[in-house]
């Protein structure tokens, strides 16, 4: 089930410094040409873009600079049909020079829809709302080709266009871009708003809302994946297994096997935090961006227990509840200083998947530096 992205600042949890500068400047009509929109997967990078993309086509924005959700421009962004409101997805892990601009190798399996985004509507202004606005979901994402193509158009677009670029955080866009945007940081939001979030407004009965809040670690985008893919919550368990394993192995002969059972583990289809998906191909039996995203998430909170009772932490801090007693054994058997390091890795390799590292290869280098004694 979908998360439906909002058209209101006032539907987004949290964020409420992001918001105040934001609708300022919708009210004031001071708005850069373009905004880098950091945070960590799940936090609501996407849902903020949304609801300012909205409230910058709005053709009666209120005073306070929301959307008014009545007019034409609206209705259209209600019904998914606004012309003048483009997303661009990674094609295949990369946003290409192609998406942007026509006429450079684009695949013969593209849709129309994915080529020249930029290029063949840039110069035409907006007929139904007072802007039109362009969302990099990924500029972290972007090719050297594709980022150098984009230099002087974001420094200089047209009056009426602005750009919304989406990352994980401002290094993940190369420096010429991000010295043209105005940088809009999002954080993690509060766990006991995120659960009172998931009961009220999504319906989520309390014990998993709680849970999911939780698991979440501050992003609600996370916090609703799990909530309402029951697949994202039997492969954050199965994660606790394979962690428990790893925390008992004696040696890295297994590392290949384990490494193995992991990328197996994260075939199954999970959205990230209601964003718009990778443009791919076809349906196939490797491990997902998203799903192999939430492994990492899961290796990391189980190993940070882990350490947590090592430490002589109080367990109800915990996020992995119920599962004490493995913890407490792994606490011990591993020690502080190799689930500093465990934990470190598995950041480390996190890091490498965002970046699309080889996923073999990094599964494989993620279990063979756990398994170090």
């Amino acid at each position: 089930m979908a998360m439906v992205l909002p058209i209101f600042f006032s539907q987004i949890v949290g964020h409420q410094t992001a918001l105040r500068l934001l609708r300022r400047a919708v009210a004031t009509g001071d708005v850069a040409h373009a905004y880098l929109i950091t945070g960590m997967a799940g936090v609501g990078k996407h849902s903020v873009a949304h609801a300012f993309a909205a409230a910058l086509t709005c053709l009666t924005p209120t005073p306070e600079g929301e959307a008014c959700g009545e007019c034409d421009s609206c209705r259209r962004l209600l019904h998914e049909t606004h012309p003048e409101i483009h997303t661009i997805v990674p094609y295949s892990e990369q946003t290409l020079i192609w998406q942007l601009w026509d006429g450079h190798n684009v695949p013969r399996e593209a849709k129309a829809h994915q080529v020249g985004v930029i290029g063949r509507t840039i110069n035409f202004a907006p007929s139904f709302g007072k802007r039109t606005v362009y969302i990099l979901t990924r500029a972290d994402t972007l090719t050297e080709a594709a980022a150098n193509s984009l230099l002087k158009t974001v420094e200089e677009p047209p009056p009426y266009v602005v750009f919304l670029l989406l990352a994980p955080m401002p290094e993940d866009v190369i420096e010429t871009i991000r010295s043209r945007c105005q940088w809009v940081p999002l954080y993690p939001v509060n766990t006991d708003t995120i659960r009172e979030w998931l009961i009220t407004q999504h319906g989520i009965e309390t014990q998993l809302a709680r849970r999911c809040a939780l698991i979440s670690q501050g992003c609600p985008g996370k916090a609703w994946s799990l909530a309402s893919q029951p697949q994202a919550l039997k492969l954050w368990d199965a994660l606790a297994d394979l962690a428990f394993t790893v925390s008992e192995a004696q040696a890295p002969a297994p590392a290949l096997l384990l490494a193995e059972r992991l990328r197996s583990l994260a075939t199954v289809e999970i959205s990230e935090e209601g964003e718009p998906s990778v443009e791919a191909s076809g349906k196939s039996k490797n491990p997902t961006r998203g799903a192999l995203l939430l492994a990492m998430d899961a290796l990391c909170a189980w190993f940070r227990d882990a350490l947590w009772i090592a430490c002589g932490g109080d367990p109800g801090g915990i996020v992995y509840q119920g599962d004490e007693q493995r913890l407490s054994r792994a606490a011990s058997s591993m020690g502080v200083e190799r689930l500093m390091r465990a934990l470190d890795t598995v950041l480390d390799v996190r890091r490498a998947v965002e970046g699309n590292a080889n996923v073999q290869l990094a599964t494989e280098v993620l279990m063979m530096r756990l398994l170090i004694p």
